[in-house]
């Protein structure tokens, strides 16, 4: 059976989604905690990648697993095993077809900029000290209405 994850973390202490050599990622830690749990080798496939110390409100993975479980259990028992810093919201059955990464219709990025300090967003905006120009931003953000191919900024096949 193939399974999607309804994730979330705050990516401040690993270096980002995907397994790497030496370093703690997102993806290292939640195959560690399913596998434990479902007593089988799991590896999770993510819907894309982060860098280090960014952030995911919300993030899908699969995985495939030959163990019936319960759903809502087996959420409750990830949550427990995980750091405070990933949470699983959903764990659900799709087609043995569906894929996290070529199945995903849509990807949506959020960058933050605040114009004063503040401690509880520290990790999540940049602070800008300087005036923001609205009527420049606005002005050299209308010019992406007038392009229709976007495929340099794609990854293709």
């Amino acid at each position: 059976m193939r399974y999607f994850i309804s994730l979330a973390y705050k990516g401040t202490n690993y270096h980002g989604w995907q397994i790497q050599p030496n370093a703690t990622s997102i993806q290292e830690c939640i195959n560690k905690a399913l596998s434990v749990l479902l007593k089988e080798e799991v590896m999770v496939l993510g819907a894309g990648r982060t860098d280090t110390g960014v952030h995911a409100k919300q993030m899908f993975a699969h995985f495939d697993s030959a163990i019936n479980f319960d759903n809502t259990k087996l959420k409750y028992r990830l949550n427990a095993f995980l750091e405070d810093s990933i949470v699983i919201h959903d764990i659900l059955p799709v087609s043995n077809s569906a894929h996290a990464r070529f199945s995903a219709i849509s990807r949506t990025y959020e960058y933050i900029l605040s114009q004063e300090k503040n401690p509880f967003q520290q990790d999540a905006s940049w602070v800008l000290y300087s005036e923001l120009d609205f009527d420049r931003m606005n002005k050299a953000a209308s010019y992406l209405f007038e392009v229709e191919d976007f495929t340099s900024f794609s990854k293709l096949h």
